[in-house]
């Protein structure tokens, strides 16, 4: 058998101490993500969790009380939200009865579990990825490991969202198209089919999955044709009811958008896009791909794109990409270069969509994260590449596995001093609920948090409410939609003080409604209509 950083010519079994090297990561790996529920309150109901995801899982909620994709207490239909994590996450409220609090348990434990599953799928793909010139099986199991105990990434696969689930359904996407491709004319229309309908509901893990499906398809056509090649005609036959079978998957969720918000693409995408300029994100680019590819470091925010920094990050990612792609040009079997083409793809368009047409720059992580495991064998195949040219051929690649590993689970340790990291929103929640009557209606733009914990809470930025996106998109602020609204107060953080202030304040929104509370230390500002509107 091959030892561990050998790099073997041919797959082999791993041997008892990788088994358990293996087992003890993944173990910490789960012990950690589901240190919440061990914890109980408050850290079931802080840690981990972000603004967003408790968006979504309000609207979860609410399906599951049978009130619909919805928010501010059922009164606001949304689409604002991703559909399939969004009903899997509809199952602990369910199975609790819609109990704010014992729900949160189910929501930790199904991240995880999906987290857990992103793991072994990451081990398969890095495997056909980095066979057969590296088939040692250690290789495989540092690109999941590193996948499952990077901080930044196990933030992203427990935040309550469908990142952790969309990268899951990427690999299986990826893994099975695989399968259809080695097995060529052998490949029955129940695999072809399931890899179509695969792709319809990696699709309703994240619409912007796209960007994958088409170039799948492309290059499953490209495949027949010219590798194969079968011919037009046959070629056609084997990939058309794959893609009926993946528009019929999607086009509910497409047609709901449609009909019911006049757009195929969700509100929430929208809104993020009206405050976006051209570029903005494209400076971020570079390091936010470098701590993907290394997760055991990731990037300050002040390090993220300085002229010092930003070609550092560039010039690396360069280097790694380069030699990826020299391996998959030179040693990858045919149909995991096809893979690797599409997973490339995938990654150039996200880039291009979110670093030139999008904002929300403080969501670009999360947006890029599905392309953690190719970034991370591709960070394995570069040091083992540079190994070789070395004549040390193990020796980098066990300095990034071993090394990157014992820094992970250094920097999860740290995650914990002084205190669990909170979502930023708990003293908006408190003075809600210790100031605003039951009855009352309370708006906000940040209203993931508190829209979960007060129901009567309607969102002011767009993201789950298609009126006010209306009003952003027709006068460009909300402040007369909140004056004709049922909201009394408006609570949040403390720069949405500034709106009295505003010019397109005066005359109405500024006589409407007084500023009773800014804090900046506290980040919190409230305000008050002046004439409540109470029943």
């Amino acid at each position: 058998m091959s030892q561990p950083g050998a790099g073997g010519t041919a797959a082999t079994r791993p041997g008892d101490g990788l088994i358990l090297a293996v087992g003890l990561l993944l173990a910490l790996g789960t012990l950690y993500r589901l240190c919440p529920v061990l914890a109980g309150p408050p850290a079931l109901t802080a840690f981990f969790m972000t603004e967003d995801g408790y968006l979504m899982l309000t609207v979860a909620r609410n399906i599951a009380l049978g009130l619909g994709m919805s928010v501010a207490e059922g009164t606001i239909p949304t689409n604002g939200v991703q559909p399939l994590q969004t009903f899997l996450s509809a199952i602990p409220f369910r199975l609790t009865g819609g109990d704010k609090v014992a729900a949160l348990t189910g929501i930790h434990l199904l991240h995880a579990a999906i987290a857990f599953a992103g793991a072994f799928a990451s081990r398969a793909f890095a495997a056909r990825l980095l066979a057969p010139r590296d088939a040692a099986p250690v290789w495989p199991w540092a690109v999941a490991l590193l996948w499952f105990l990077g901080p930044l990434l196990v933030r992203h696969s427990m935040n309550g969202l469908e990142t952790g689930l969309v990268t899951l359904m990427v690999l299986l996407t990826l893994l099975l198209f695989l399968r259809v491709l080695e097995r060529g004319a052998s490949a029955g229309a129940a695999a072809r089919l399931g890899l179509g309908a695969l792709c319809g509901l990696t699709f309703l893990a994240r619409n912007d999955t796209a960007f994958l499906i088409v170039p799948l398809y492309l290059a499953w056509a490209a495949d027949g044709l010219f590798r194969q090649p079968t011919g037009l005609k046959v070629t056609a036959r084997r990939i058309l009811p794959a893609g009926l079978m993946t528009l019929a998957v999607a086009a509910p969720w497409l047609l709901n958008n449609l009909v019911r918000f006049g757009a195929l693409v969700p509100i929430s995408g929208t809104a993020q896009r009206l405050s976006a300029e051209f570029g903005q994100n494209a400076g971020l680019l570079p390091a936010k791909l470098f701590e993907h590819a290394f997760p055991m470091l990731p990037v300050p925010l002040s390090l993220e794109a300085t002229a010092l920094t930003l070609p550092l990050f560039a010039i690396a990612m360069a280097a790694v990409l380069a030699a990826f792609l020299w391996r998959m040009l030179r040693h990858m079997t045919p149909p995991a270069r096809i893979a690797a083409l599409v997973c490339l793809a995938y990654g150039a368009a996200l880039c291009v969509y979110y670093g030139l047409w999008f904002g929300a720059p403080h969501f670009l992580s999360r947006y890029l994260a599905p392309l953690a495991p190719l970034l991370i064998a591709a960070s394995l195949a570069a040091a083992l590449e540079l190994g070789r040219v070395l004549r040390r051929p193990a020796r980098p690649g066990q300095l990034l596995a071993g090394g990157g590993l014992g820094l992970c689970v250094m920097l999860l340790g740290l995650a914990f001093l002084p205190r669990p990291p909170g979502e930023g929103h708990q003293q908006v929640v408190d003075w809600v609920a210790e100031n605003v009557p039951e009855q009352a209606w309370v708006g906000a733009v940040q209203t993931g948090t508190l829209g979960y914990w007060h129901d009567r809470t309607i969102n002011l930025d767009g993201k789950v409410n298609p009126a006010a996106l209306e009003a952003r998109k027709r006068e460009g602020h909300v402040l007369n939609y909140v004056v004709e609204s049922e909201i009394d107060f408006i609570v949040d953080w403390q720069g949405v003080g500034g709106w009295v202030d505003r010019p397109e304040a005066a005359g109405g929104f500024a006589e409407a409604f007084e500023l009773v509370l800014r804090d900046r230390e506290a980040n919190l500002s409230v305000m008050r209509r002046r004439e409540p509107r109470l029943p």
